[in-house]
C-alpha cells in the first residue's frame, strides 16, 4: 500500500470478509446507481476536500475489502463509530496518517476497539488485546531506542506491519486507477 499511499495523509482501512454491497449497507450509502469512479490523486477535485468521500477496493478472491479516503487528512474510516460499524461480525485494521503529524492504527473486531496506538506517543497499543498489533509494531520498527533516527518513517512502518500481521496486499495499480467512491453519510461519522 505504501506504494500508492506514500507516508503522509492517508487514511485506510481493510475489513476482513465483506463483498463490496454488504460494505456499501455498512458505510449506510443508499443510492447504489452507477458509482463514480476516481483515481487517487484526483478524487478531491471532483468532490473537494469538505466531503467525506471513501474510494472502495474489493478485489475479487480477497479476504479483505479497503476502503481509501479520498482526503487522508480527514480520517473518516477511522472514527469509532465506522469502524464499530464495518467490523460488526469480522474484523477491521485501519491506518491514518497525519501529514507532518502522527500515525494512529486501530484494530477492531465485532464492533469494539481491541488495540489503539498513536506514534505520537512513543508507547505500545492500547486496549483490551493489543498483543497482535503491538507485535506487529514491534516487528516493523516501533518501540525501540533507534526508532527517533531520521530514517523512520512511522507511516510506512505501520503500514508495513499491517501489512505483513494480517495478509492484506493491493495490487498499486488497481488502488491508484479510478475506483468506486462513495461520500460517508454524517450519521456514521
Amino acid at each position: 500500500m505504501s506504494e500508492v499511499l506514500g507516508s503522509e495523509g492517508f487514511c485506510v482501512t481493510a475489513v476482513r470478509g465483506l463483498p463490496l454491497d454488504e460494505v456499501l449497507d455498512r458505510l449506510g450509502v443508499v443510492d447504489r446507481g452507477s458509482l463514480p469512479k476516481y483515481r487517487i490523486d484526483n478524487v478531491a477535485e471532483h468532490l473537494g476536500l469538505d466531503d467525506w468521500a471513501v474510494r472502495l477496493y474489493c478485489p475479487s478472491g480477497s479476504e479483505w475489502a479497503y476502503l481509501f479516503d479520498a482526503n487522508g487528512q480527514t480520517g473518516v474510516v477511522q472514527r469509532t463509530p465506522v469502524l464499530k460499524q464495518l467490523s460488526e461480525g469480522t474484523e477491521a485494521i485501519s491506518v491514518w496518517s497525519l501529514i507532518g503529524s502522527t500515525t494512529h492504527v486501530v484494530h477492531v473486531r465485532d464492533g469494539e476497539v481491541l488495540a489503539r496506538c498513536s506514534t505520537w506517543m512513543f508507547e505500545p497499543a492500547s486496549g483490551p488485546d493489543p498483543d497482535r498489533l503491538n507485535r506487529a509494531l514491534e516487528q516493523a520498527g516501533f518501540f525501540r531506542e533507534d526508532e527517533t533516527e531520521d530514517d523512520f518513517d512511522d507511516a510506512l512502518a505501520a503500514l508495513d506491519a499491517v501489512e505483513d500481521e494480517f495478509g492484506l496486499t493491493v495490487e498499486p495499480e488497481a488502488v491508484a486507477g479510478p475506483l468506486p467512491t462513495v461520500v460517508v453519510p454524517v450519521r456514521l461519522a
